[in-house]
């Protein structure tokens, strides 16, 4: 592989502000932009902290905040969505639309940590759907059975899995081969030769480079998909292509 093909990439997961039982300073603006020189990265989809741990729908000012202040960087902002109800939020749709004024390019949701079943959320799903904004999810937020519920029923909707963790390849593999709309991202891919597993299977088209950066260290989704033995084209088409083609519906 050669060194141009390890530049370029896009971080599909970086999260700012900071977690309450880190040891690690905030990742502020600052922070991102040196993540960014770092790995030469072309751009990042940052997510609020905040949005999962305090406020779900404030937080996503946050995340904007940062994204428009590196838009130059090719930084993009990820907000959350919770169901709608009185005093916090009055209708999905209308995040959705304010969302894509925003040049906001995906939305997250936490539904094991905020306390809602996913299925209270189809009118962000349609909304999503029919605005091509990528659905990102944790794999700890949900099950597999609903998962795949809402790729059924949203079959035009990506929906993209991070944090899989291990141990998880057959469950994957069972989602990824029913529904061409899921994806997963490299954060905590901790298979043995998973992304080579899943690239000879013909579904690197799929995969998604992204670091966690703000929860975890970047240099494990660096080297993986680094070192992957993957030929240039494929390395290319996971840590770039992809997400260009996924993250742009909204601005389009």
């Amino acid at each position: 592989m050669s060194d141009a093909v390890t530049c370029g990439w896009f971080d599909a997961r970086v999260v700012t502000g900071a977690h309450p039982a880190s040891l690690q300073p905030a990742t502020d603006r600052d922070a991102v932009a040196a993540h960014l020189d770092r790995f030469e990265l072309s751009g990042a989809l940052v997510s609020a902290m905040a949005s999962w741990l305090h406020d779900p729908i404030g937080g996503n000012a946050e995340a904007s905040a940062l994204a428009h202040s590196l838009a130059d960087r090719g930084v993009l902002a990820c907000w959350s969505a919770v169901p709608a109800t009185p005093g916090e939020l009055d209708s999905l749709t209308e995040l959705v639309e304010r969302a894509v004024d925003e040049g906001v390019a995906a939305f997250r949701i936490h539904p094991a940590s905020h306390g809602f079943a996913p299925g209270l959320l189809d009118e962000l799903y349609a909304a999503l759907q029919a605005n091509r904004l990528p659905l990102c999810i944790d794999a700890a937020e949900i099950t597999w059975p609903e998962l795949t519920a809402i790729a059924t029923r949203y079959p035009e909707l990506p929906i993209v899995i991070s944090n899989l963790g291990y141990r998880k390849l057959r469950e994957l593999w069972a989602a990824l081969d029913g529904h061409t709309n899921i994806y997963v991202d490299l954060v905590d891919f901790a298979a043995h030769q998973g992304v080579e597993w899943l690239a000879a299977n013909d579904l690197a088209d799929r995969l998604l480079f992204a670091t966690g950066f703000g929860l975890r260290d970047p240099g494990e989704s660096v080297v993986r998909l680094a070192w992957s033995g993957l030929d240039d084209a494929t390395v290319r088409l996971v840590g770039a292509d992809t997400a260009s083609r996924l993250f742009s519906g909204g601005r389009s």
